[in-house]
């Protein structure tokens, strides 16, 4: 398989994987009454660092994010904030981590720098801080949802769940790093058998996605 065919099979796989994180794990805490928005960005936060290691471009994180929030069109209802939250964390991963990617290029006259682990463990606490920030203003203000008009659900989402995200998104990040580590080492050796099981994977977790989100409509 050669690296943009790896690079499809690797968005499609750890993007629906990402969408059915979001699926059952936010159907499980809803159901228990866990605050879900940390678990479920640390989730995302894995897939992301785990899928920037492999392949260090600008856009391909956000790329994974609207894949995973994809799925969410096939719930019903479709809850708009739930779709603009998994977009804003890829969003914001994706702006982070490419700027820091063109000053470390222009340091280092790169044009495309692996990323580092240090460089992981310390980018995503930050973007993942910010893009509960952000969001919170988005949903308030862009699309007007009332919950988000309440003083104590924006400062409850912002400056509680925010850093518990942050924080969570250090071990999240430093586990999808060494995931991708040794999916880059093993991946050297792979025959074409392996290579077609590895596609095999990445449509089978695509069809999940959709068969959980339809299943979860009832």
């Amino acid at each position: 398989m050669n690296r943009n065919h790896m690079i499809a099979a690797s968005v499609i796989l750890f993007g629906s994987l990402w969408g059915l994180a979001e699926l059952g794990i936010g159907e499980f805490a809803w159901l228990h009454d866990i605050p879900r928005a940390p678990i479920l960005t640390a989730a995302g936060i894995f897939f992301l660092v785990l899928a920037r290691r492999l392949w260090n471009v600008p856009g391909s994180s956000f790329a994974l994010g609207a894949l995973a929030s994809s799925f969410k069109f096939l719930q019903h209802p479709v809850w708009g904030c739930k779709i603009a939250a998994v977009l804003m964390v890829g969003a914001i991963f994706d702006i982070g981590f490419s700027l820091f990617q063109a000053r470390q290029a222009h340091a280092a006259r790169a044009q495309e720098p692996t990323l580092s682990l240090r460089g992981a463990l310390v980018r995503a606490p930050i973007v993942t801080f910010v893009s509960f920030v952000l969001f919170g203003y988005f949903a308030r203000d862009v699309l007007h949802n009332p919950y988000w008009g309440m003083p104590e659900k924006m400062i409850d989402y912002q400056f509680v769940q925010g850093p518990i995200a942050a924080a969570l998104a250090i071990p999240a990040a430093l586990a999808g790093y060494k995931a991708a580590e040794r999916l880059l080492r093993n991946s050297a050796v792979w025959d074409a058998g392996r290579w077609l099981s590895y596609r095999i994977m990445a449509a089978v977790s695509g069809v999940s996605g959709v068969l959980l989100a339809l299943a979860l409509r009832y």
